[in-house]
C-alpha cells in the first residue's frame, strides 16, 4: 500500500524552505579566511539565505552545487570520504540526517570556536540534529511541526462541529480516533471516511514511543507499535479509511471534490503551504487544523560546517545569519509563512500568521504549541529504514496474508537482515 521510504522523498522534494543567524571571535581554526564559499545541497531553498548574506557581505561569492535529493546521499558520502568533494558547508535532510551525524564529516558546533547557543531553539530541532555523543553537528531554521488539516463543512455535517478545539477532542487517543472513524462512516453512510489510509496515521505510534527502534543497540519494538498492527487491522476490516494512496492522483482531487472520500489530511507545516495551497481550487477558507492522538513532525533541511572546511569562520557566519539570526528569521518567515526554530521568533510574530486557507485561524499559534511536545531524540540512522519495514509488515498483516503474531517476526527478520549490527530478540 504504502512505499514509505518513497512517500518520505517525495515529501522531502516538496519540503525544500528557510532561514536564519549572528557572528564570533579570533581562534587558530579562523585562519587565512577565503572569501569564496562552497555548499552542497539537494534544495534551492538555501540561494535565498544566500541572496540576503551575499548583500550584507559584498566581498563574498557563495557557490552552490545543488544534486537531486533523490541522488544525494548515494552522491555524498563517497565523493566527501574519497575527498573528491570538498565543501564547506553540506545539507542533511530529515530522512537521511541520521547517517550523515554520525559519519564525521560534520564539525561539532556544540565545541569552541562555534559554542552554538541552541537555548531558544525549538528542542526537537536541536535534537534531530545532535549525533548519539551529544555533539550539535547541524541546525536548521524550520521545525516542521504536524497536524490534522480538515474540511470544516464535512466536519460539520457529520460531527456536529467545526471547531479545532472540539475536533482535537475527538482525536486526542487512539480510541477516539477510532470512534471518531466509525461515526464518519455511519453518518454518511459509507460515502465518507476520516483518512485516505492507514499510512496516514502511522505518525502517531511512532510519536508515541519513549524510545527509538535502535537503543542500545537492540531492536525496541514499544506498546504503541504493537497496537497499530490492531488499529490498522480495524480501520481496514471496518473499511474506515477510504483506502487511497498518499500523492496519489485521487489524493489530490480529493482536496476539491464537494463530497470528499475522506477529509483529514495528517501533514506538516510544508502540507499546509507546499501542498495544500497550491492545489486548493474550489475549497479554500473551508478547511481547519488541530491536533491527532499525539504531537510529531515531518521533514526538515538541517545545515552542517563540513570538517575538511578551510573557511570554518567565513562558513559559521553564515549559519549563523541563516539558522542563529532572529531578523533572518522574521523575515523568511513573513515572506513564506514557514514556521520557524526559535521560541523568542515566534512568540514576538506568531500573532501574524491567519490563514485564509483555514478559514482565517492562526496555525503559528497552533504550531508553537505542539512544537514543544514533539520528541526528536527518537531519529537515528535506523529510523526511517525500519519504519519502512514496520509498514511493510502492517500491510501484510492487515491484508489477510499472515498473522499479527507472523507480521511481528516478520519485522524483526526485516531489521535484522538489514542491520546485522543490531539485536534482535
Amino acid at each position: 500500500m504504502y512505499g514509505v521510504k518513497k512517500c518520505f522523498i517525495i515529501c522531502s522534494i516538496i519540503c525544500l524552505l528557510l532561514f536564519t543567524s549572528t557572528g564570533r571571535d579570533n581562534n587558530s581554526i579562523w585562519a587565512q579566511d577565503k572569501k569564496v564559499l562552497t555548499i552542497i545541497s539537494y534544495t534551492d531553498t538555501v540561494r535565498y539565505f544566500i541572496e540576503y548574506f551575499e548583500k550584507q557581505n559584498p566581498d563574498v561569492k557563495i557557490e552552490v552545487t545543488v544534486i537531486p535529493l533523490m541522488d544525494y546521499m548515494d552522491k555524498i558520502i563517497p565523493n566527501l570520504k574519497s575527498g573528491k568533494w570538498n565543501p564547506d558547508l553540506f545539507m542533511g535532510e530529515y530522512a537521511n540526517i541520521g547517517e550523515l551525524l554520525e559519519s564525521g564529516f560534520w564539525e561539532n558546533l556544540s565545541a569552541p570556536p562555534y559554542n552554538a547557543d541552541v537555548s531558544q531553539m525549538i528542542p526537537f530541532v536541536r535534537e534531530v540534529g545532535t549525533d548519539s555523543q551529544g555533539k550539535i553537528r547541524a541546525l536548521s531554521y524550520q521545525a516542521c511541526v504536524g497536524g490534522v488539516i480538515y474540511r470544516r463543512s464535512v466536519a460539520k455535517k457529520y460531527l456536529g462541529t467545526d471547531d479545532p478545539d472540539k475536533m482535537g477532542k475527538m482525536l486526542e487517543t487512539p480510541e477516539k480516533f477510532l470512534e471518531t472513524a466509525r461515526l464518519v462512516k455511519q453518518k454518511s453512510g459509507g460515502k465518507v471516511k476520516l483518512i485516505a489510509g492507514i499510512g496516514d496515521y502511522y505518525h502517531y505510534p511512532l510519536a508515541a514511543r519513549k524510545k527509538s527502534f535502535v537503543t542500545n543497540n537492540k531492536l525496541s519494538i514499544e506498546q504503541p507499535v504493537l497496537d497499530f498492527f490492531e488499529i490498522s487491522k480495524d480501520m481496514t476490516d471496518e473499511e474506515l479509511t477510504a483506502e487511497i494512496n498518499i500523492w496519489s492522483d485521487e489524493w489530490f482531487e480529493n482536496m476539491n471534490m464537494a463530497e470528499p472520500k475522506f477529509f483529514a489530511y495528517m501533514l506538516p507545516r510544508w502540507g499546509l503551504h507546499y501542498v495544500m495551497k497550491r492545489n486548493i481550487v474550489h475549497t479554500m477558507g473551508d478547511w481547519g487544523l488541530c491536533k491527532g492522538p499525539e504531537s510529531f513532525f515531518w521533514g526538515g533541511d538541517w545545515i552542517g560546517i563540513s570538517a575538511k572546511s578551510k573557511q570554518k569562520k567565513l562558513a559559521w557566519e553564515f549559519i549563523r545569519f541563516m539558522i542563529l539570526n532572529r531578523d533572518t528569521l522574521k523575515r523568511f518567515a513573513r515572506e513564506t509563512g514557514d514556521f520557524m526554530s526559535d521560541r523568542i521568533v515566534i512568540n514576538q510574530i506568531k500573532h501574524e500568521f491567519t490563514e485564509e486557507m483555514l478559514g482565517g485561524q492562526n496555525y503559528y499559534d497552533f504550531f508553537a504549541e505542539e512544537a514543544l511536545k514533539v520528541d526528536g531524540s527518537l531519529m537515528n540512522k535506523y529510523e526511517l529504514d525500519i519504519h519502512g519495514y514496520l509498514m511493510d509488515s502492517v500491510n501484510d498483516y492487515i491484508q489477510g496474508n499472515i498473522t499479527k503474531q507472523e507480521a511481528i517476526e516478520q519485522f524483526k527478520h526485516d531489521v535484522k537482515d538489514a542491520f546485522p549490527e543490531v539485536n534482535v530478540d
